[in-house]
């Protein structure tokens, strides 16, 4: 399956105030500890997946797409499509709109498919979107290929809906749109509050991992660092600006989609819950980082991914780049990012 390559980002910022109390002086006291008693060992927070905004489920998707389009085309997944899907989606932004505070349900192949994603925040989502050029509005269509988009807003919620059926037409659109609708109200019924899981690397600069200098270094090569790139929809908003994610592609000098690709950074904040549902890796270790698995993506380019703290980090390279081994990359990363670069000499 040829898939079709898209490089898409945006920006947040985070502003973090701190402020302090004096503290009393201390006055001088004598104890007696007739045994030292051990310090106890800090028990890590259990990594888990974040909590939706709502109480609609993949399940209840499942139900009603099922009941719209007929039974699904192989096993539901909790992430974006991997049908004809960008090149910056395997790994974390599959995962983007969990961390938001949605789901995100997906089945079938090139044959026959669906996607529905739920997102709190609609407004906010869609006037971010829309000032990049990725909102149209509302929208209910089926092509003459059997190709369906659907943008459903009701309240705060937003659903959209990506269906690819051969056996579906034109006037198929209305009723899918009223099936969107059913779980759209069904989201704004059950809304409730949640926060966003604390990060390091929400907006954290590409060059902080690692700049184009230090990789042209590595590879005796002029590199370009790109993170910026056209194109914009509802999932790079939600990746980019809604979670703070990044890409960052490093490349030779030329044109963004005809130049020699080298390396690709792509992340999630608060993403530890996601790394740990990687299935086909293989344990590596890079110093400094809690975890490291070393594999291939769907589109078999080889990679590491990283989990540092509650974060996941996922360094992509390519036919062609010279990296014949992730290793030294990834560790640097890890060095730019927890400890920093050293002084010059």
């Amino acid at each position: 399956m040829r898939r079709r390559s898209l490089l898409i980002l945006g920006a947040v910022a985070l502003l973090l105030v701190s402020g302090c109390t004096p503290t009393p002086d201390p006055k001088p006291t004598v104890s007696v500890d007739p045994s030292p008693s051990a310090t106890p060992t800090p028990t890590p927070d259990p990594i888990v997946a974040p909590t939706p905004a709502f109480d609609v489920t993949c399940d209840d998707v499942t139900a009603e797409m099922s009941a719209l389009v007929g039974p699904p085309a192989g096993a539901v997944e909790e992430h974006l499509s991997l049908v004809s899907m960008p090149n910056w989606y395997p790994g974390p932004a599959l995962y983007a709109f969990q961390r938001a505070g949605g789901i995100a349900c997906s089945t079938g192949d090139d044959s026959r498919s669906w996607e529905v994603t739920i997102v709190p925040g609609a407004q906010t989502v869609i006037t971010g979107a829309e000032s990049r050029g990725g909102w149209w509005g509302e929208e209910a269509r089926c092509e003459d290929n059997g190709m369906c988009v659907l943008q459903v807003v009701d309240g705060d919620v937003l659903v959209s809906g990506l269906v690819f059926d051969p056996e579906l037409a034109a006037d198929d659109a209305g009723r899918i749109d009223e099936g969107l609708r059913r779980i759209a109200a069904a989201a704004v019924a059950t809304s409730k509050q949640v926060e966003l899981a604390p990060s390091d690397i929400v907006g954290v600069e590409c060059a902080r991992y690692l700049t184009a200098v230090e990789l042209g270094e590595d590879l005796g090569t002029e590199v370009v660092l790109r993170d910026s790139f056209g194109g914009w929809g509802i999932p790079s908003e939600v990746y980019q600006v809604v979670n703070g994610s990044r890409i960052c592609h490093y490349a030779s000098n030329g044109n963004e989609y005809e130049s020699q690709g080298f390396l690709t950074i792509t992340t999630l904040p608060g993403g530890a819950w996601a790394f740990e549902r990687i299935e086909d890796g293989t344990a590596v270790e890079i110093e400094g980082a809690d975890a490291a698995l070393r594999g291939v993506d769907e589109f078999d380019r080889p990679l590491i991914d990283l989990r540092l703290g509650t974060d996941w980090i996922r360094l992509t390279t390519y036919q062609g780049s010279g990296i014949s081994d992730l290793t030294p990359i990834a560790e640097q990363v890890v060095q730019n990012f927890t400890v920093g670069r050293p002084a010059p000499q």
